[in-house]
């Protein structure tokens, strides 16, 4: 999460434990290493010590799923090159092995092990002893963030877990229970409060300390803890004082005055200076080491850089496509007169017909579907006829972008006629030989109106929550036409949140804690086959359930939250979660 120019640095301590004697020789310190006590005293250290924190957040971007790159695991889209190992997920097969759980359980061991770090820090920081106090209190306050954080994603797949604030020795008492996720949550909002105090403002960290963490970073931490509370996976009795908590954490985010939405939807993505971006991981433009299997665990760990331009560019410049948005998810986008323009579909499963809305009409047409629809599809989306350097795409049958064996590349040709193209970086090309630089963007403002919106429906106050999801619609550079409170307001701001936040991560969180998952989820996939006329270039479109049929997606109730790793179920008085 540095600055691109800052040099990135590992910090490695090694702490050698000499028996009792007499020689001096041994009382000396190395020259070739730094010593523990060494670290502790030295702000430069302490700071390079905090920076490696830092790199070991998870993110999108990782080559495979897992981390923070949930999409392909949600409605979204379909992970071509993943799905021996998704398919456990999305069809109802997850079990607690390492097996069913590769690309995913990975992470409560690398939680676990920045939580250590993390300890590790708070109980040495107070042997410093110099004059720099507001520096260390900046870095206490970031190192609390960074604790928090995996507490706080930890929570949302697992529910309650133990809470580990020390670090252990060789006395200790291995055996800690699991808390309660509302004491999980009341810790990671108590360590959060306190971050707050001490962290920068966005306005203070624009110069040579942009990128480390900021206050309205540490605010939108807190507002994701507190909603997950107020939501109906863990809120089960809709306690409403949850839902104010929620609210009152947006409105304390607001009144820093420090972000604004932004003009450039696509841009955005590519520029962490944007006045809409809270916090963001920046990469510097080098790549690997690609996966860690660790023979203690089997378990997928992804560390070093990113290459998600190559990962998701279409084939015909190159790129895997890797992850195709789904066609059913591609109809959730409005036209832009406001309408969802497909309903659903019926007929033959492999020359389905669409069930087109009838107030769709004429601005949709069947024939040129990519016409006239909420920019942010054209924004979010690589599709057929789409502008992409500087070319249009070809995802027709024979065309630079399909799988038409004739095609070169044609193995990443999309399997379902579509790419992402959010946070893609159209300067890149094959001939790059390092990674991609553009930041994974974890919070961003828009996010905070929509929670905001929803907690404001939740509380009864209708037209505060219609106009902060109109001031997102009706941005520069969006301009769709406005809601009102019509109907069922609730899942206008659920739709909302699904378009505006598409492929950023939160579509997982999101279905999960809403517990919409059993069904959205458990949807069968659509795809789509363009066939062009040669002869006079007219296209037509034949839809189809990519795996033959219905049926083969499902969503059991267990799925809500994720099985801690049976190594850790067996070594451990852990229990373990439902239905695994």
């Amino acid at each position: 999460m540095m600055k691109k120019n800052i040099t990135y640095y590992t910090l490695f301590l090694f702490l050698v434990v000499f028996s009792s004697c007499d020689d001096d020789f041994l009382d000396l310190e190395p020259q070739n290493a730094v010593s523990e006590a060494s670290v502790w005293t030295d702000l430069n250290l302490i700071e390079l010590y905090v920076n490696d924190r830092y790199n070991e957040l998870p993110h999108g971007f990782t080559q495979w799923a897992g981390g923070l790159r949930l999409t392909g695991i949600t409605d979204e889209s379909y992970h071509m090159h993943e799905a021996r190992f998704l398919d456990k997920y999305t069809k109802g097969g997850l079990t607690s092995g390492s097996l069913n759980m590769y690309y995913f359980n990975g992470f409560w061991l690398d939680a676990y092990r920045a939580i250590r770090n993390n300890n590790i820090f708070l109980e040495k920081i107070t042997n410093y002893q110099g004059s720099e106090t507001s520096k260390i209190k900046q870095f206490t306050a970031e190192v609390r963030f960074l604790r928090a954080f995996f507490y706080t994603e930890l929570i949302s797949r697992y529910g309650g877990v133990p809470l580990v604030e020390n670090t252990f020795d060789l006395n200790s008492d291995f055996q800690v229970s699991r808390a309660s996720f509302q004491e999980c949550v009341e810790f990671i909002i108590k360590e959060l409060d306190a971050a707050i105090v001490d962290l920068p403002n966005r306005s203070d960290v624009l110069e040579g300390s942009f990128g480390r963490l900021t206050k309205g970073a540490a605010i939108g931490l807190k507002i994701r803890a507190l909603m997950f509370d107020a939501s109906p996976l863990f809120n089960v009795h809709n306690d409403k004082t949850k839902w104010q908590l929620v609210a009152d954490a947006c409105e304390e985010l607001f009144s820093l005055n420090q972000y604004s939405l932004s003009s450039d939807y696509k841009g955005l993505f590519l520029n962490p200076m944007d006045s809409e971006v809270i916090f963001f991981k920046q990469f510097i433009d080098e790549y690997g080491p690609i996966i860690v299997d660790e023979p203690s665990d089997s378990y997928y760990h992804f560390t070093g850089g990113s290459k998600i331009d190559e990962w998701r560019f279409p084939n015909g410049d190159a790129g895997w496509v890797s992850e195709n948005p789904r066609q059913e998810f591609v109809d959730q986008y409005e036209t832009i007169t406001g309408v969802i323009p497909v309903l659903g579909y019926g007929g033959n499963p492999n020359n389905l017909i669409q069930i087109v809305n009838p107030n769709a009409r004429p601005v949709y047409n069947q024939s040129r579907p990519y016409e006239n629809r909420d920019p942010r599809m054209g924004y979010s989306i690589l599709f057929d006829g789409a502008e992409f350097k500087n070319r249009e795409l070809e995802f027709w049958w024979g065309g630079k972008d399909s799988r038409n064996p004739d095609v070169d590349n044609s193995f990443n040709g999309s399997r379902l006629g579509y790419g992402i193209r959010k946070f893609l970086d159209e300067s890149w090309s094959v001939e790059e030989l390092g990674g991609s630089d553009q930041p994974w963007v974890y919070m961003r403002l828009s996010e905070f109106y929509l929670t905001y919106a929803e907690a404001q429906f939740q509380l009864g106050n209708m037209a505060i929550a219609v106009n902060y999801v109109n001031q997102i619609r009706g941005r520069t550079g969006v301009n769709m036409p406005p809601i009102d409170a019509s109907g069922d307001l609730l899942e206008k701001i659920k739709h909302e949140r699904k378009i505006e936040l598409a492929f950023e991560g939160n579509r997982w969180y999101d279905a999960r804690r809403w517990r919409d998952a059993e069904v959205d989820f458990a949807k069968d996939i659509v795809g789509v086959e363009i066939i062009k006329n040669q002869s006079n270039g007219n296209k037509s479109y034949r839809h189809f359930y990519f795996e033959g049929g219905t049926g083969n997606r499902s969503f059991p109730e267990n799925h809500y939250v994720w099985p801690i790793p049976i190594e850790e179920i067996l070594k451990s008085n852990l229990k373990q979660n439902p239905g695994y």
